[in-house]
């Protein structure tokens, strides 16, 4: 049988935690070229060598929405651009062609949000000096969402989300790094994820101490 040539890696149901709170789940994945170098190799260990590629090594990733409608958001490496089910044909359809993010804007799991504030203030005084600084700054008119913990997993999350998000003229950033610039270690490695304009994501990293570290007794 011939080998195939891709490899995926995938979250199938991203915040399937959230499903008895009505809150919108979706697929995140990442499409890599095969490490034909790894053939000779068992197949746990060539399964694991082929996944933990850099995430500056992606051919294509992508995200779907289920909500109210059901939305792919994929980029091949020229560009981002966004689908919605036509429920009546069970076929996608362009809805927005070369998704951009706009100078000053900074969000979290999705290139198309728009100018909204979120993130979990009740855990405020859980977070380091640094990011409490600057989310100060935000409350004071600018648009931000993020997860500061080290909660989502960089191999099938984090790297096919900050590819998207590059595609759109985006950054993404772990508030130290460029997220396809990280070295995975293992199959479920978890980081912070900020993903936003490039001049939100430096001015969140140059504050320098935005990554929660501590955890107060709940869970990641």
């Amino acid at each position: 049988m011939m080998a195939r040539p891709y490899v995926v890696v995938t979250d199938p149901l991203d915040v399937s935690s959230n499903i008895d709170a009505s809150i919108p789940t979706g697929t995140i994945f990442g499409i890599y070229k095969r490490l034909v170098e790894t053939d000779h190799l068992p197949v746990e260990e060539k399964a694991m060598l082929n996944s933990l590629q850099s995430g500056a090594k992606l051919v294509a990733a992508g995200y779907v929405l289920y909500s109210s409608a059901t939305i792919l958001c994929i980029s091949f490496g020229s560009g981002t651009h966004a689908f919605t089910l036509d429920q009546s044909t069970g076929e996608f359809f362009l809805t927005h062609s070369n998704v951009k993010i706009p100078p000053r804007v900074f969000v979290f799991h999705s290139p198309m949000a728009g100018q909204i504030y979120s993130v979990n203030d009740a855990r405020y005084f859980d977070w380091p000096e640094g990011l409490r600084r600057y989310i100060d700054t935000v409350r004071q008119g600018k648009a931000v969402a993020m997860n500061p913990r080290d909660h989502l997993r960089l191999v099938y999350e984090a790297n096919p989300l900050s590819f998207i998000v590059e595609q759109a003229g985006g950054s993404g950033s772990d508030g130290k790094s460029r997220i396809l610039s990280l070295q995975p270690v293992k199959l479920h490695q978890r980081l912070s994820l900020f993903l936003g304009s490039p001049e939100d994501i430096d001015e969140s990293d140059s504050y320098g101490d935005v990554q929660q570290k501590v955890n107060p007794g709940y869970e990641v």
